[in-house]
């Protein structure tokens, strides 16, 4: 019976509980330094309330930064980098927690300081260590046998890419070469071209055709076969029916999705059919309960600020243009669907009568994304007799980004995420060839890559598409933390502000 991998972080449950250890030790060992008391620490309340603490986060880190994800192909720098992230975000979240309760440990820092890099030190010697047991554990007990069974021409692209990608799970035991005029002699000479490639291929015999497998397959033991056909070739249907009433498994590639571009390929049932589902970004279930809980609890925390925003915000507004405080406009969200964007006003009232005209001026009426450096529609901005622009109230609050505040409203009610694609105007919209419609794949965000790679200053829309696609083909959640940390810096230095 074959046994099929565990995916996501319940197969690093090993890893995670060596990481808790690690983090006992660290504390045990910075409260004995700064205490100078060994059984005192163990019957210290507050020892144990952080051991508590520093698990349970660590544990969500872990678990939200996916630290162990393909964690045996992890390099010692690799590691390294991925340790120090997710010990910066723990500690910065302790830290959070320790001012909010308000705790009055005099030692604390001094605890810390000792603790962290202790965590760190053995954190990697334990990671490294285990990882290599692990591996040599796979290359001596737990390998599995299996046959790769192919065709001749197939051999210089199929082969390597198997050898690369084994890491040790799979004893290779020989190849089949398949097709109605197998030729094991075109086959060697394939085989012996790979050599200097990939030298593994010397010591794997060809022992059988399509012909001669299943006999082969009755006299000799294999755990399992890689079944690789051309895109031409028929599937051997009675063949692969046959090995699997004699107990093998079979993994049969579907070599003629290769040329699909997308780079996510998943096997599902849809409707009492197998299908192979192709996207152009991918994302789990988990991963979705966490974003949008992030977005959730980042939605509350904008939205008290926002309120907080608008007596200031919206005084500054109505003295300087009366009128609304608040701009409302039908944008385009996740695959096409409409929804009312909520935004400080930070333009005139007829800002929106006035930006055809603005757009038949500068010779934007064409494009896809409409931006002026100097916009006389801005509240406050205007030329002055020197040739300078004076920038008033608009600008100032589009320069610190106040003008999205309000859309912390849209995050909460579900059209929006907090990183994501910017949605466009509906015209912005009905002007998208077809291939620009791909970065509204996704739900659209208050920032996103494009924003913390250039903001205002990427005009070309070709370079916004491929941004998004970018985000939307690599998503994570360490990459919308990451990019959320960046969208603070940005705002903050003001960096691209228009």
């Amino acid at each position: 019976m074959y046994k099929k991998k565990v995916r996501g972080w319940s197969q690093h449950v090993d890893f995670m509980l060596m990481d808790d250890l690690c983090a006992f030790l660290a504390l045990f060992l910075g409260f004995l330094i700064v205490e100078k008391t060994g059984t005192g620490v163990l019957r210290s309340r507050f020892f144990w309330m952080m051991v508590l603490e520093t698990i349970l986060v660590n544990q969500i880190v872990m678990i939200v930064m996916d630290t162990y994800h393909s964690v045996l192909h992890h390099s010692p720098w690799d590691e390294m980098l991925r340790l120090l992230a997710q010990t910066s975000y723990l500690v910065l979240i302790l830290l959070v927690f320790q001012l909010l309760s308000q705790t009055n440990e005099n030692n604390l820092s001094k605890i810390v300081l000792y603790a962290v890099p202790l965590y760190v030190l053995l954190c990697y010697i334990m990671r490294q260590a285990y990882k290599s047991f692990l591996k040599k554990k796979h290359h001596i007990l737990n390998r599995h046998s299996l046959l790769i069974a192919l065709e001749a021409p197939q051999i210089p692209t199929v082969v390597p890419r198997i050898l690369r990608s084994n890491y040790g799970v799979y004893r290779f035991i020989g190849f089949a070469i398949m097709g109605d005029e197998a030729s094991e002699e075109e086959a060697r000479r394939a085989l012996r071209q790979l050599w200097d490639q990939c030298p593994e291929v010397e010591t794997i015999p060809i022992v059988a055709t399509a012909d001669t497998l299943e006999q082969y397959l009755t006299n000799s033991w294999v755990d399992e076969i890689y079944l690789d056909v051309s895109p031409e070739a028929e599937l051997p249907v009675d063949l692969i029916n046959n090995l699997m009433r004699m107990g093998i498994t079979i993994h049969t590639a579907l070599t003629n999705l290769d040329e699909i571009e997308s780079r996510h390929k998943d096997v599902e049932w849809i409707c009492g059919h197998l299908t192979i589902t192709t996207s152009l970004g991918y994302i789990t279930g988990r991963d979705v309960f966490l974003k949008r809980l992030m977005d959730i609890v980042g939605g509350l925390i904008g939205s008290i600020f926002t309120v907080i925003l608008a007596i200031p915000v919206g005084l500054a507004i109505l003295f300087t243009d009366p009128g609304p405080i608040f701009f409302k406009q039908t944008r385009i969200g996740e695959n096409g669907k409409k929804f009312q964007m909520y935004k400080f006003r930070s333009m005139y009232k007829d800002a929106e009568k006035r930006k055809q005209q603005l757009a038949q001026e500068t010779g934007q009426q064409d494009q896809l994304m409409f931006k002026l450096e100097h916009d006389p529609r801005i509240i406050g901005q205007k030329q002055l007799q020197s040739g300078k622009w004076k920038k008033g109230v608009g600008g100032w609050i589009r320069d610190l980004s106040i003008d999205e505040f309000p859309q912390f409203f849209n995050v909460l009610k579900g059209d929006m995420s907090l990183v994501g694609t910017r949605p466009p105007t509906v015209d912005e919209w009905n002007r998208y060839e077809p291939f620009h419609r791909s970065r509204m794949s996704t739900r659209p965000g208050i920032t996103g890559l494009w924003q913390v790679s250039g903001r205002s200053k990427i005009r070309d829309f070709d370079t916004v598409v491929r941004l998004d696609r970018e985000y939307i083909e690599n998503w994570s959640l360490k990459r919308d933390l990451h990019i959320l940390c960046k969208t603070v810096w940005v705002v903050l230095t003001k960096k691209g502000a228009m």
